[in-house]
């Protein structure tokens, strides 16, 4: 059977799919905290989505490996976090982190979790309003992320990142990256 979770879903109840908040909406949706550690046993999860929750998670590197543990191998992990340069990451103050198209999968940044996922990024223009010009500036933006982000994201902001995590699981790779998380 496929295990499917979504995590932080607060009022997006998802058919297929077991729904987690830490406000559970109604008796559809399961409690959860995820600046705890998740109550899921080791390699039981198939997909997980958690769109626009990481933002305000205390320390999202242990929740990243919290889920890299309860996933199964080439289990998917699809996040959604807004971009840095995206009025919404600055004006809500429950955010605690940014994030850049560079945040995750690169070996000379968050050296403790590149190892442990392969790494797919998109960056999305608009989520919200005007989705029709995705179609111009996503392949844009995409096709030069790193000039994207140095020089024009402040001109022409995009709203989030989708971060597509296929989970690498190794003995050598959860000996030397988790011990025990705490």
């Amino acid at each position: 059977m496929v295990r499917k979770i979504n995590l932080g879903c607060e009022y997006d109840i998802l058919k297929g799919y077991e729904n987690y908040d830490i406000k559970p909406a109604n008796s559809k949706v399961n409690f959860l905290d995820l600046n705890l550690k998740i109550p899921m046993k080791k390699n039981s999860v198939d997909e997980i989505l958690i769109s626009h929750v990481l933002e305000h998670i205390e320390n999202p590197t242990n929740v990243l490996k919290e889920l890299h543990r309860i996933c199964k191998p080439k289990g998917i992990i699809n996040m959604f976090v807004p971009h840095f340069s995206h009025f919404t990451n600055y004006a809500d103050l429950t955010h605690n982190k940014s994030f850049s198209y560079f945040s995750l999968g690169s070996d000379f940044t968050n050296k403790s979790l590149y190892p442990l996922f392969n790494v797919t990024k998109t960056l999305n223009f608009n989520r919200i309003n005007y989705k029709w010009l995705n179609v111009i500036f996503n392949p844009i933006i995409n096709m030069f992320p790193l000039i994207y982000e140095r020089f024009f994201c402040y001109i022409l902001p995009c709203s989030e990142i989708h971060f597509k995590l296929e989970v690498k699981k190794t003995n050598k790779i959860t000996d030397e990256i988790f011990g025990e998380i705490k």
